[in-house]
């Protein structure tokens, strides 16, 4: 078995092979600024991508699926093959 393949799936369905950089214990309530009740106390795993030309990309949504590319707001979804 040749393990997993990571892909982050971007604008125009474009794709881009990526590779887990680094993971970081963040509190749930710094991805949910905008929710109502805020979760302070509950830690989520940040995950951090990188991709062939060094391009970083870090995870937006706490089901780790949505990450954004530094100076893009454009949101890139995780698939994994």
């Amino acid at each position: 078995m040749n393990g997993l393949n990571m892909f982050l799936e971007g604008p125009g369905l474009g794709r881009r092979a990526v590779k887990l950089l680094r993971t970081e214990r963040v509190p749930l309530d710094d991805l949910l600024r905008h929710a109502a009740s805020r979760a302070a106390a509950a830690l989520i795993d940040l995950h951090v991508m990188i991709d062939n030309l060094g391009n970083i990309a870090t995870q937006v949504d706490h089901e780790g699926l949505r990450y954004r590319f530094s100076g893009s707001k454009a949101p890139w979804a995780l698939m994994v093959g």
